[in-house]
């Protein structure tokens, strides 16, 4: 036997080790870009769940205020009676921001039939609340098949946590603009009652 052919397995074993190691490499990048997506959406997932918390600390901040404001103002109109008009206008603008400041924090529950319609999103307890445990559980199975289940999943939790947000912070944008206006407004009214006076 020639030394050609001695190499001959050799030069084969090298060819056949090129496609293995080529695929071992595509299916590494594969699971590599799977694992960049599913991080991206968690990541936006709970960026969104940080800004529900916000405007709901935010909202409970305002209806802190708001207490306060109920109680200092009881003794402020005992007090002090020409001072009556700018204490109750501010007291009606900041209950109007109290009531916005509600909306923010309430809870919210969609009207659900649970004869014929099915749950919109699986990771939301108040959406799947109406199945059973094993009817849940075998849901969960039926959609969770593949990473693109998973993915779309995810998609709707985020996409149905954004439109909360967008009420929350609408209301809560109101809340402060209600705020605003009555501080301005008895503001104004303090001080054109304080010119009359002098």
């Amino acid at each position: 036997m020639t030394e050609q052919q001695k190499d001959k397995p050799s030069e084969n074993r090298q060819d056949n080790q090129k496609p293995e190691r080529r695929s071992a490499w595509l299916d590494k990048h594969q699971s590599s870009q799977q694992d960049d997506i599913i991080h991206v959406l968690r990541t936006t997932q709970q960026h969104h769940v940080t800004l529900g918390m916000m405007a709901d600390q935010k909202a409970n901040i305002i209806l802190g205020a708001f207490l306060i404001f109920i109680t200092v103002t009881q003794s402020v109109l005992e007090k002090y009676n020409m001072y009556n008009i700018p204490i109750w206008t501010l007291s009606a603008f900041f209950t109007v921001s109290a009531i916005f400041a509600l909306l923010v924090i309430a809870p919210r529950f969609r009207s659900i039939n649970p004869k014929s319609a099915r749950p919109s999103n699986l990771l939301f307890f108040g959406s799947f609340s109406i199945l059973s445990q094993n009817e849940y559980i075998q849901t969960m199975k039926d959609n969770l098949q593949n990473n693109e289940q998973a993915r779309s999943l995810i998609m709707k939790d985020i996409y149905q946590i954004g439109m909360v947000l967008d009420k929350k912070y609408t209301n809560l944008r109101f809340s402060y603009i209600s705020l605003g206006l009555g501080i301005v407004t008895s503001s104004i009214i303090f001080a054109v009652l304080n010119l009359n006076i002098n």
